[in-house]
């Protein structure tokens, strides 16, 4: 199941999500910004759903704050009120995914939360295969940096030496064609 953050001061609006969507995803809900950090630390949460007026904070101001320690949820902003200067902020300090109107219509927001876990976990495969690939052309540096320093001092060559050169050379050439 998507495990889901829905902050609001508004506790109705929180037990109308839990009622709405807890058969279909893992859902946490706070009227609390630092008991939503709390959550943060200690759920796997893929989506965070938040208010944007809010007594304490802004719901963009929320997403700023956590961005640093929290970057990889998919963020959504909820709010009742047109306000396009809340709208520019969530996009560009905030980074939000999606902007959602209340009330919000339920079979929309399910298809929103469910296309956000894709997006998450599509986020996720791509970073764990940067951070494999990183580390191969570490690891192909590091032979790189051994072959010269092997062939800095060529002019006093034997057998096995060329031999390791050549071993070197070949794990070079796999890891770059990986």
């Amino acid at each position: 199941m998507i495990n889901v953050l829905y902050l609001d001061d508004e506790l109705h609006n929180l037990t109308a999500f839990r009622a709405a969507f807890r058969r279909d995803f893992h859902v946490h809900v706070t009227t609390e910004p630092t008991e939503a950090v709390r959550i943060l630390r200690e759920q796997p949460i893929e989506v965070i759903i938040s208010d944007q007026k809010m007594p304490t904070l802004s719901g963009v101001e929320f997403f700023e704050l956590i961005m640093p320690d929290f970057p990889d949820p998919i963020r959504m902003l909820l709010t009742g009120h047109a306000d396009i200067d809340a709208v520019i902020d969530a996009i560009n300090k905030g980074q939000i995914y999606k902007y959602i109107a209340k009330p919000w219509n339920e079979s929309e927001l399910k298809e929103m939360v469910n296309e956000a876990s894709m997006l998450f976990h599509e986020h996720k495969a791509v970073s764990s295969r940067g951070e494999v690939l990183l580390h191969k052309m570490q690891e192909a540096r590091a032979m790189a940096l051994r072959i010269q320093r092997i062939t800095d001092q060529a002019s006093n060559l034997n057998a096995e030496q060329t031999a390791e050169i050549n071993r070197n050379a070949i794990e070079i050439n796999r890891l770059l064609t990986e």
